[in-house]
């Protein structure tokens, strides 16, 4: 009968994806997750199978904790300039945490995706899911016609996708605010609403 687990999987997967976050699949030793995560080599390759196992459950984990919240934020959009105060704001945010690392979906598909299928899979769905929201606010927005005619919700979800995954490239040297703001996030909603 095997002996019952000292520790929490789901407590010591949330550990994991930090490291994987911060450091990206490459630079992640084993070394440094079984540190983080406080358990031994044979309790996580027993546990999650081999280190490439334990980053897509990462990155699983990543989609329910971080980008559930997400997702909630962009359905709750009523108008365009609930997306507009919000991308402002990401700006802001983005400044005064530029130590933080940049969005681990992000990462996973500048480093992952092109070489490991799972990876990209992984990536995929996630960008449809916020594309599909995107596009759900965006076709709301269209009938209440505070989108400019001839724009279609997805081609306005993809443009405001583009954008926010630009920002988030940069964290660690994001870019002058007055710009960012007035001729990127700016100009990006005046040339969508009416």
């Amino acid at each position: 009968m095997p002996r019952p687990k000292s520790f929490d999987p789901e407590t010591v997967l949330t550990k994991a994806m930090v490291v994987f976050w911060e450091k990206g699949f490459d630079a992640a030793s084993i070394s440094d997750l079984t540190a983080a995560m406080g358990i031994n080599r044979f309790s996580l390759y027993d546990t999650f199978g081999d280190k490439h196992a334990l980053y897509i459950r990462a990155l699983e984990s990543y989609e329910t904790s971080i980008l559930e919240p997400i997702l909630a934020e962009i359905y709750a959009f009523q108008s365009i300039e609930d997306m507009k105060a919000h991308s402002l704001n990401k700006i802001d945010y983005h400044r005064e945490h530029a130590d933080q690392p940049c969005c681990m979906i992000h990462k996973a598909a500048i480093s992952m995706a092109a070489k490991d299928q799972e990876t990209l899979d992984r990536v995929n769905c996630i960008r449809k899911r916020v594309n599909e929201a995107f596009i759900e606010v965006f076709e709301r927005l269209i009938e209440k016609g505070e989108i400019r005619k001839g724009i279609t919700a997805s081609q306005a979800a993809w443009l405001v996708m583009f954008a926010h995954e630009g920002m988030m490239s940069h964290l660690g040297a994001a870019y002058p605010p007055d710009q960012a703001k007035k001729e990127a996030i700016t100009a990006l909603y005046d040339s969508i609403s009416t």
